[in-house]
């Protein structure tokens, strides 16, 4: 069975693959974005996911480790490997402790915070050919600047939980708590809304599309009206620090 999902928390997607053990399928591999599942008895298998110091590689003494504890790497897809446990082995955590964790979740925001800087360039070039008068790439723009929003989104959330996790311990938590518009995380509804104005723009300003009760140019103006839309909102929520 192949199913279809995009996962930026690794939390998330953690419990997904952890549910669909549950309900009696195991995963088997993963290609951008396609998780490929095997059926298997219901919860067969505790899952994690373990972030490496390279990309599609783990080192030998990574991999004797795991055999060691009875973990098997399922597959690797970028800097994350994805690893099981048989559930009749007992219990499967990789990181116990607080400091442990604390290490774990700051190399995963390191991770997001070279994404973010590559993405931030990617999307300036790519504005700059709008600002030319490429159309392609003002819509190339958008959908950057949408996966540039998510990309903050969870570096403001390992922030949050790596704030939890220093208090704790009695660490200083003040450069993950941060000050003024850096504690603000931006909205769902921005990326949405950059999404959906690049889809907008790609769209041709006239078609032959007839659609029953409405004109291909109302269908697209309320697309454009829409991403405007849950921009704005996006920005107020943002401003506000409304929780999502």
């Amino acid at each position: 069975m192949v199913r279809f999902a995009l996962y930026y928390d690794k939390d998330k997607e953690t419990e997904y693959l952890n549910e669909m053990s549950r309900k009696g399928y195991a995963l088997t591999g993963f290609f951008m974005g396609f998780y490929y599942f095997d059926e298997c008895r219901p919860s067969e298998y505790i899952y994690q996911i373990d972030i490496t110091e390279g990309l599609f590689r783990v080192s030998n003494d990574y991999r004797e480790f795991m055999r060691e504890m009875g973990v098997e790497i399922v597959c690797l897809w970028g800097p994350w490997v994805l690893l099981r446990k048989r559930t009749e082995d007992g219990p499967f955590e990789l990181y116990t402790d607080v400091e442990s964790n604390i290490e774990h979740y700051t190399r995963i925001k390191k991770a997001f915070e070279t994404c973010t800087i590559i993405e931030g360039i990617c999307m300036l070039v790519e504005l700059m050919s709008a600002v030319r008068g490429n159309l392609l790439g003002c819509v190339f723009g958008l959908i950057l600047a949408s996966i540039l929003m998510v990309f903050i989104r969870q570096i403001a959330r390992l922030n949050g939980i790596l704030a939890e996790l220093k208090e704790r311990i009695g660490m200083d938590a003040g450069n993950e708590r941060g000050i003024g518009l850096m504690r603000r995380t931006p909205s769902r509804l921005l990326p949405a809304g950059l999404l959906l104005n690049g889809i907008a723009l790609l769209l041709p300003e006239t078609g032959g599309i007839w659609i029953p009760g409405i004109s291909y140019e109302m269908l697209r103006r309320s697309i454009q009206s829409m991403a405007i839309v849950l921009i704005l909102a996006g920005i107020v929520r943002s401003c506000r620090g409304g929780r999502e």
